[in-house]
């Protein structure tokens, strides 16, 4: 099973300061690296949501996960490789994560969210980096081509670099596509996204991704005990512009539900 959560970002200081107490030193000390500001409050919001998704699929409290990164800085959950594959993407106010269920006996995931730029700095880039059959169109179908193309480089844990120079596949339907690359053979799916945004996921290898879509849930924060501050629902999405968050559907078609997570007692302690 490969769910995707759409998460909000935009938080108050009070909200980040607590949403910071979640994080490993690691992850502080990369948010003190970010000026103060929307940045700093967006990158806590986006990783204290991947901890607790991440949490919640592991079925382990959120302080016993720890992140180990990939020679292209690929993030993987330390000693929960063989059960999971996750993958963060931001843009902005929003951010994007997945998590994907080893026992599904797929490859590795990854997501790409990017707001869509002018025209103008669309065919620059085309023109910079995209196979020459791939440097019309406008700005719209550019993007929808480059989440395509850095989500199959971050499911590969590959160079950016790679993934841009893989033929993204036609851009009249959402897919899913197969598409081959200097990395390996990888699905890659349109996913729904915030009104002037495009969005894309891709696994390795040959099947097929049916991604869940879901947005980030406020029953995580009462199973883990995250407080909430001055009332606060540190997980809620509103509606944005006809994109409902709270009922979003899996591309098939069907309905998205989530089972509460099991705690895992082997992993409990561990550090």
């Amino acid at each position: 099973m490969t769910e995707i959560w759409l998460i909000a970002t935009d938080i108050t200081e009070e909200q980040a300061a607590a949403l910071g107490e979640l994080l490993d030193p690691d992850e502080r000390s990369r948010a003190a690296r970010t000026p103060d500001g929307p940045g700093r409050r967006r990158y806590l919001a986006a990783h204290a949501a991947a901890r607790l998704l991440t949490a919640a699929a592991a079925g382990v409290p959120p302080e016993l996960v720890r992140w180990r990164r990939g020679p292209h800085g690929r993030p993987e959950p330390v000693g929960l490789e063989g059960e999971l594959s996750v993958n963060l993407s931001t843009a902005g106010r929003w951010a994007l994560f997945a998590v994907q269920q080893r026992a599904d006996g797929g490859g590795e995931i990854g997501v790409d969210l990017e707001p869509v730029p002018s025209g103008q700095a669309a065919a620059r880039l085309a023109r910079r980096y995209y196979p020459a059959s791939e440097t019309g169109g406008g700005a719209a179908e550019f993007t929808r081509r480059w989440t395509r193309k850095e989500a199959y480089a971050k499911a590969h844990g590959g160079r950016l670099a790679d993934g841009l120079r893989t033929h993204a596949g036609p851009v009249g339907g959402p897919g899913p596509y197969r598409i081959d690359g200097p990395l390996g053979p990888c699905t890659v799916h349109d996913l729904p996204a915030p009104p002037g945004h495009r969005a894309a996921a891709a696994r390795t290898g040959s099947r097929l991704v049916r991604p869940r879509l879901l947005s980030y849930p406020a029953d995580l924060a009462e199973e883990f005990g995250v407080p909430c501050v001055d009332g606060f629902d540190l997980h809620h999405l509103r509606r944005v512009d006809g994109l409902d968050p709270h009922h979003l559907h899996r591309v098939d078609g069907s309905g998205a539900h989530r089972t509460p997570a099991t705690r895992r007692p082997d992993l409990e302690g561990r550090p």
